[in-house]
Formats: C-alpha cells, sequence, structure tokens
C-alpha cells in the first residue's frame, strides 16, 4: 500500500504538470513556435530543431493555422515539399506548447493512423524535450491513437468513419493526404465539410485544415480557366482549393527581376511538345536529355536558369491569391485559405528528378500505353492532376466546335439546301423540370444547320394569379400537349417570305424521372386519336453496348403476350455519337457536317462537347449538363426513322424531303393566316396539311413514315 507520502507526491507532481493549462497562449506565430519546441531527427539523420530556410514557402501557410479570419487552410503540392511537417506535425507542436487545444488528425486508412503515431508522433515526442515535458504522466494517456497532455489537450489520431468524424467537437482538424481518402463517408459526405463542422463550436478559434497532393483525375479535356489560379474542376483536394483565395507561389528572375509563376507541372522547363516527344523518347537516351533540360525558362527575357538558382528562388519567392500582382494589395477573400505549390519549387525535389520521370514515364507509355508512372509523377512530382492521355488523344481535333461558329445563320430561318426538319425533345426532371427543344434542318447528303433551340418550363395549367403553373412531365400528362403546340405544329422561315416548312417529324426522349416514361406513352396515345401520332418518334438509348443501331419495338401492354400499342424506338447511343463526333470534326461543309450559328449560347458548345470516348468504343460523360449532344442524336434517331441515310440520289427524293419548292411540308402564309398564332416568333398554330403535291413514281429509298 501506498504510504501518505507516496500519495501527496503524485498529487503534486499532477498539480505542477498541469499548471500549463492555466498560461496564456503564447504570442508567436505557427512558424516561430514551431522552430523553438520542434525536433527532427529521421533514422540515421541529424538531430536538428525545424527550420524553415530550407522550405520558406511553408511559412505563410503555417502561421495562417492560428488566423481568425479564416476557418480552414489548403494546401496542394507534390511529395517532398516539407508540407506534413509542417502542416500536421508542426501544427501539433505549436497547440501542444503554444495555444492547447483538442486536436484531431485523420489519416487515410487505419494502418496509415497507427504509422503516423509510431514513426512520426512519437518520435517527435520523444526527440522534442519542450513536447516531452508537456506528455501527461498518466499511464492511459498515452496509446497509438490517442495522446494526452498535461495542460488537458487531446490528440486523437484517427481515419474517415462515421464515428470519427461525428458528434465530437475538435479545436484543431487536420486532414492529411486527402486525395486518397473516400470521396463518400458512411453515406455522410465528404471528408472536408465533415471535418469543418467539428470546429465550429470553436467560431473563430477553430481551424481545419486540409493538405494533399492532386490525386483526382481531369475528366474535362476541354477544360479552359476561367482566372489564372484556377484549377480544372476534379474534385478533391483542388475543389477546396477552388473555394478559396487561391494562392500561389511566385519568383523573381535573378536575370530580369520579373516575378513569374513556379508553376505546378513542367511548362518552365521549355519541353517539346508532347507529340514530338513520343516519337523521340523511345529510343532517346533519357540522362542525356535529362540533362538538356535541367533549367527552366524566365517567361519574360527567355534566359535559362540552372537548379543552384532554386534555393534563392525561394528564398526571395512570394505568395500571390488570383488576380494580385507583385507588389499589389488587392487579393481575392475567401473563408478558406488556399495555396497550390508545383513541384518545380519542391525543396527535396530536384528539377533532374522531375524531368527524367516525366520522360521515363513518356517512354513506358509509348512502348506499351500503360499510364501509372506518367500518373503517377504529374501526381507526386509535378503537383498536377492527371489528364488522361486517352481522353486527350479523344478530344484532340483541328478545331473545336465552338471554331465554327456561323454568324451568317438566323435563328428561325432554313438555310435554302434545306430538305427538311427534325426537332427533338429532352425531357429534364428535378426541381426545374423542362423540355429542351432543338431543330435541326437536314440537306442533301445529311448535311445539317442548327435552326433553334429553346427550353418549355410553363405548362398550359393555370398557375399563380394569371401565369401557367410550372411544367411537370412526370405527373401531367397533359403537360406533354405544349410539345403538340410549340413543337409539332411550329414552323420555320424560308427564303421565300410567303413559304415556311414544318418539322416532318419530332423525336422525344422517354426516359427520366418515375412517371415520365408512362405520361410520354399516355400522349403519343392522345396524339393518335388527334391523327398526328405519324409525326412523332419516341425514342430510348440502348444500355447494351453491343446494342443494334436502331430497331422498333412496341411497349405499353400488360405484359405476356399482350406486348403494347406504342411503337418505341431504341438506339445504340454509342455508335450514334460517334456519328456526331464526326459531324462536328469534319473541317469543310458537306455530307453529315453539322453547322453551328453564332447565335447559340456558350452553354450550347459545353453541353455538345459533354462526353468523351473510351477507346472500348464506349462514350463517358464529364460534364454534368450534355443536353445539346443528346438532342444531336435524337435528330439522328429521326434521320434513321425517316430513311434518310438511305437516301442516294436527292433529285429524286420523296415529297417530304424534296427541294423547299416543291416540298410536301412547305406551308404557305395564305394557309396559316387565319390561325391563332403562337407565341414563338418562329411557330405557327395547329394547321391544315396541305394536300401533296402529285410527282411522278419513281424507285427511290424512303421512309413508311407518311404511309
Amino acid at each position: 500500500m501506498a504510504s501518505d507520502d507516496d500519495a501527496f507526491a503524485t498529487a503534486l507532481a499532477d498539480i505542477c504538470s498541469s499548471a500549463s493549462a492555466w498560461r496564456p497562449p503564447r504570442r508567436v506565430t505557427v512558424a516561430e513556435g514551431v522552430a523553438d519546441a520542434m525536433v527532427i531527427k529521421q533514422p540515421g539523420g541529424p538531430t536538428e530543431h525545424w527550420s524553415s530556410d530550407p522550405t520558406p514557402y511553408m511559412v505563410e501557410p503555417m502561421n495562417l493555422l492560428a488566423s481568425r479570419r479564416h476557418e480552414a487552410v489548403v494546401f496542394v503540392g507534390p511529395a517532398r515539399t516539407g508540407k506534413t511537417i509542417g502542416l500536421v506535425d508542426g501544427w501539433i507542436t505549436y497547440a501542444a506548447t503554444c495555444d492547447p487545444g483538442d486536436f484531431l488528425v485523420v489519416q487515410m486508412s487505419q494502418d496509415k493512423a497507427r504509422e503516423f503515431s509510431k514513426t512520426r508522433i512519437d518520435r517527435m515526442v520523444r526527440h522534442s524535450p519542450k513536447i516531452a515535458a508537456l506528455m501527461s504522466v498518466s499511464a492511459q494517456a498515452d496509446n497509438t491513437y490517442d495522446k494526452m497532455f498535461a495542460h488537458g489537450m487531446w490528440l486523437r489520431i484517427g481515419w474517415p468513419t462515421v464515428s470519427q468524424l461525428s458528434s465530437s467537437d475538435y479545436r484543431y482538424v487536420a486532414l492529411t493526404d486527402y486525395d486518397r481518402m473516400p470521396e463518400d463517408v458512411g453515406g455522410e459526405g465528404a471528408v472536408f465539410p465533415l471535418g469543418l463542422k467539428r470546429t465550429q463550436t470553436f467560431l473563430s478559434r477553430g481551424m481545419c485544415m486540409v493538405e494533399s497532393s492532386p490525386g483526382r483525375e481531369v475528366t474535362d479535356p476541354h477544360w479552359r480557366p476561367v482566372t489564372p489560379h484556377e484549377a480544372p474542376p476534379c474534385g478533391g483536394v483542388l475543389g477546396i482549393y477552388n473555394q478559396s483565395d487561391r494562392r500561389r507561389w511566385y519568383w523573381r528572375c535573378p536575370h530580369c527581376r520579373e516575378p513569374f509563376e513556379a508553376a505546378p507541372g513542367l511548362g518552365l522547363f521549355g519541353l517539346p511538345d508532347e507529340d514530338e516527344l513520343l516519337e523521340v523518347v523511345r529510343e532517346a537516351d533519357l540522362d542525356a536529355m535529362t540533362t538538356d533540360f535541367n533549367r527552366i525558362l524566365c517567361p519574360h527575357c527567355r534566359k535559362r536558369i540552372g537548379p543552384h538558382a532554386k534555393r534563392d528562388l525561394n528564398s526571395g519567392g512570394r505568395w500571390l491569391s488570383d488576380g494580385q500582382t507583385w507588389g499589389g494589395t488587392d487579393a481575392m477573400v475567401s473563408p478558406k485559405a488556399g495555396f497550390w505549390l508545383g513541384g518545380v519549387a519542391a525543396a527535396y525535389q530536384s528539377w533532374r528528378s522531375l524531368v527524367s520521370r516525366h520522360l521515363h514515364g513518356l517512354r513506358d507509355y509509348a512502348l506499351t500505353g500503360e499510364e501509372k508512372d506518367l500518373k503517377g509523377t504529374a501526381n507526386l512530382d509535378q503537383g498536377m492532376p492527371y489528364t488522361s492521355r486517352v481522353l486527350l488523344n479523344a478530344a484532340r481535333g483541328a478545331s473545336g466546335p465552338e471554331d465554327r461558329k456561323d454568324k451568317t445563320l438566323e435563328r428561325y430561318v432554313c438555310p435554302p439546301q434545306t430538305r427538311f426538319l427534325v426537332a427533338s425533345v429532352d425531357v429534364q426532371g428535378g426541381t426545374r423540370a423542362r423540355f429542351v427543344v432543338q431543330v435541326h434542318a437536314v440537306g442533301p447528303d445529311l448535311e445539317q444547320w442548327i435552326v433553334d433551340r429553346y427550353e418549355i418550363t410553363d405548362s398550359m395549367r393555370p398557375g399563380v394569379e394569371s401565369g401557367f403553373a410550372p411544367i411537370d412531365p412526370a405527373r401531367y400528362v397533359e403537360d406533354w400537349d405544349v410539345i403538340t403546340e410549340k413543337v409539332i405544329r411550329c414552323t420555320y422561315r424560308t427564303a421565300d417570305p410567303t413559304k415556311e416548312l414544318r418539322p416532318v417529324l419530332v423525336v422525344v426522349d422517354t426516359g427520366g424521372e418515375d412517371g415520365v416514361t408512362e405520361r410520354a406513352y399516355a400522349w403519343w396515345r392522345k396524339l393518335r386519336l388527334q391523327g398526328v401520332h405519324k409525326r412523332v418518334c419516341l425514342s430510348k438509348g440502348a444500355s447494351a453496348k453491343q446494342a443494334p443501331l436502331f430497331r422498333e419495338t412496341f411497349v405499353g401492354g400488360r405484359g405476356g403476350k399482350d406486348k403494347g400499342d406504342v411503337p418505341l424506338y431504341l438506339f445504340n447511343p454509342n455508335l450514334i455519337k460517334d456519328t456526331i463526333s464526326h459531324g462536328l470534326k469534319r473541317a469543310t461543309p458537306g455530307p453529315g457536317y453539322i453547322h453551328l450559328p453564332a447565335w447559340l449560347p456558350r452553354s450550347f458548345f459545353d453541353e455538345i462537347q459533354a462526353e468523351v470516348r473510351n477507346t472500348d468504343g464506349t462514350w463517358m460523360q464529364i460534364r454534368k449538363r450534355n443536353e445539346a449532344l443528346d438532342l444531336a442524336v435524337m435528330v439522328r434517331v429521326g434521320i434513321l426513322r425517316l430513311g434518310a441515310e438511305k437516301i442516294r440520289r436527292w433529285e429524286r427524293a420523296p415529297l417530304w424531303a424534296a427541294p423547299l419548292d416543291q416540298n410536301s411540308e412547305v406551308l404557305t402564309v395564305e394557309d396559316r393566316r387565319d390561325m391563332k398564332s403562337n407565341e414563338r416568333v418562329a411557330s405557327a398554330p395547329e394547321v391544315t396539311v396541305p394536300a401533296a403535291r402529285v410527282r411522278p413514281r419513281r424507285r427511290v429509298a424512303t421512309s413508311t413514315y407518311l404511309r
């Protein structure tokens, strides 16, 4: 049994060790506090206090961990920058010795959490006397995942689970190697919002830090930055960075003294075009090539800067936020302080190694088609998110769709070459339900011109006051009547002011939220009673990769032998998108060429490039909105339904595809003069179909559509 003296001695030791809890925070910066207290000893290396001299770019991110104006600090950078030892180990040191608070470190897995505890935290405590003196003397205060300090601070080392990131409050939360964490934690969302929520109880005294090298791939090869420091929309740590004030690291040229960005990637090395490199690296002496490109090029004076200058460049470097100049004070404002460092500035990564690893990755890709090494060096060495070469090759062309805008094409007007019109309708659900309509004029050899694109958001049901209720195609079959009035019965102007042309076919998508398909079938049955059902083609993309290009089926039955009474046209979207892609990439007008008028909005060109083709022949969506592409696909489905792709001699085309002066779908002004006009400039009310002109019977490929 312990004596009273022993009990008194233990109590006295506990009281003395906890006295630091009553001390006010030390008024030093984070970098100063870390330099004073943290001692580093790597196996086989010297024992030394942490210093910012090799990594001056870490000082500002570290100091902002104590900011009262920011709720979070995000740091994006390659490996070997010193980011983990400064932002995680150093921050723990500062919190323990200068401003205590409960601290949560989240590693990407339980194994990594154990490794971090044993190889970094335990060694840091063992070799740093000022930290060791603050550790609690209790036997239960030090285990693998929990460290208790005498002043009451609790350090928790965890990994991404709902239990780790819920309920508890922490003043400090550090998320390390973020892009290797799961995108969703137990259905609760991403790790960063969950970690940030844990600090909000402490108001401006709380802080969440997230650091990582990029790990998520860029899925949009057409993306271009809007502002100089914007990161690609690939999610992960760069998605958080885009929400911040977007700081990047700048140097001043030792020759001309002009500032320039030490940008992520290899842009400063002046490497040849990648296509040229791929031809060279197969058999080249890569060591000799690396030596040739072991210097960077000042973008202002074009003088070379050798690797011996990197330390001086970093010492005089500066973080600038998006839009800020070297001598300017104007900066983007955000509650998140964001930093993105390129591998060219990394203290522990040589320029020679940067170039060499990239060239070896290119050689492996050139010889085997394997991209693993290229992605690894882009993420971990260059600090860049990776874009698959498959996507880049799929998106590459002589020019993009936006480069072929035609300012001579008017909206609502059919070009003289027009033979018929096909309208397509895409059904969009959700909180802003709508019908999206696109109308193509089709000429000989299936050359196409877009003559209209619009959205229908209002139904014909009474709404608030004197307005109409919003479209709800999943619940109200009568809402589909707006397609009848505004699409099927519309007309478009021709070069002859007395004549207008109506769509020969309207292709309508039947997919979408629950209820859309059933309402589409019911609407088609209503059209059958009105006698206009043959002007509508209900369509649906087939999910099977090897599905036929186009086939008719019947749906709407009750099962068994009742196959249904509604014709539905199934199509292979991959094959048809190949055709659309060829039409968009064709350099000169002619068969299959798709003319894009200048009046189309910017969003259209984003949508038409919203998918890219994989090497296996399938198409992958890289942007959220792809209506323009889907609508162009449905126009092609309409062409197949009409059998227009089988027409070889266009001078003998059927009446609905005849020249405009002979076309059966042309209406005169007299035909529609007394009709009730539609609200749309380009549309016309319901009309009586004029009698078809009698033409000599010829043996031509045609459609059964108008029979």
